[in-house]
Formats: structure tokens, C-alpha cells, sequence
């Protein structure tokens, strides 16, 4: 596993240092990374939580859309606060709004979550369902060490 995300963090590195170079990275490139990831993220899911491979099928065509659901929410909130913000002339109204949208968005994500949690229990053992969560927080941990690790060594490369 170590292996693997290893490898899945040389990629992101690879992919981060040329978008440095490019100041933007290219939506290729951007979409080719986030399958990588999301292909990653349902090997470590399938494997913490023991899926057969016909739970497998079912249940990430309803993760995945379950995820981009939440991801548009959270996009679509980041624009509005970013408009509102950069807005000279934004009311106090607007502003309000755009708060109230941040302030709202776990919740919005938890009614998303709890909607599919119906559509999960269709297809996922309740142990599963229960595991679920956990393993989530596990793979993103698990991201979050390897970048550490990526970062720290990058930075010792860059020492004269």
C-alpha cells in the first residue's frame, strides 16, 4: 500500500511542480489526476472495507456520484463567497448570504450523505456501513502523510 501511494503522491508532486511552472495546470492533466485519485481512493476503500466485487460495481457508481454532488456544493459555495468578496459594491445582504452558504455547507453535505446512506444500505453489509466512514478518514490520512512526506523531501532537495 505503501508502494502505491507513493507512487500516487510522485504523481501529484510531478503534476503540482509543472503547474507551478505553468501557473495553471492544464484540465487534462487536472481530470487525469483526479481519476487517479479517485481510482486510488476505491482500491483503498474496496480493500478496508472488504467489498465483493459485485458490492464494488453498485456501491462507487453511487460513491462517486455521492462525491461529485458534494464537490459542485462545495464549488459552487467557494464561487459565491469568492464573487461576493471581490465585489466592491456587495451588499451587506450579499455578504450575508455568501456567510450564511459557508456556514451552512456541512450541513448541506450531511443532508447529501444521509441521502445516500439509504442507497448504501442496499448495497453494503451494515458492519460495512458502519466502517465506511472510518475508512474515509483513513485514506485521507493516509494522503496527508504521503504529502508530508513528498513536501519534506522536496524541500531537501532544494537545500543548497
Amino acid at each position: 500500500m505503501n508502494r502505491a501511494l507513493s507512487f500516487l503522491f510522485l504523481i501529484v508532486a510531478t503534476s503540482l511542480a509543472s503547474a507551478t511552472h505553468a501557473q495553471q495546470p492544464d484540465e487534462l492533466d487536472r481530470q487525469r489526476l483526479i481519476n487517479e485519485v479517485r481510482n486510488y481512493k476505491h482500491d483503498f476503500l474496496a480493500k478496508d472495507l472488504e467489498l465483493t466485487k459485485s458490492q464494488q460495481n453498485d456501491f462507487f457508481a453511487l460513491y462517486d456520484e455521492m462525491e461529485e454532488r458534494i464537490e459542485k456544493l462545495n464549488s459552487d459555495t467557494r464561487d459565491l463567497v469568492q464573487r461576493t468578496i471581490s465585489d466592491p459594491a456587495a451588499s451587506d445582504v450579499e455578504l450575508d448570504a455568501a456567510a450564511r452558504a459557508v456556514y451552512q455547507l456541512k450541513n448541506e453535505e450531511s443532508n447529501i450523505e444521509l441521502e445516500y446512506f439509504d442507497h448504501f444500505k442496499k448495497i453494503l453489509q451494515p458492519r460495512q456501513l458502519i466502517l465506511l466512514k472510518n475508512a474515509e478518514r483513513k485514506f485521507t490520512r493516509q494522503l496527508m502523510i504521503q504529502h508530508r512526506r513528498l513536501k519534506n523531501a522536496d524541500s531537501e532537495r532544494r537545500k543548497p
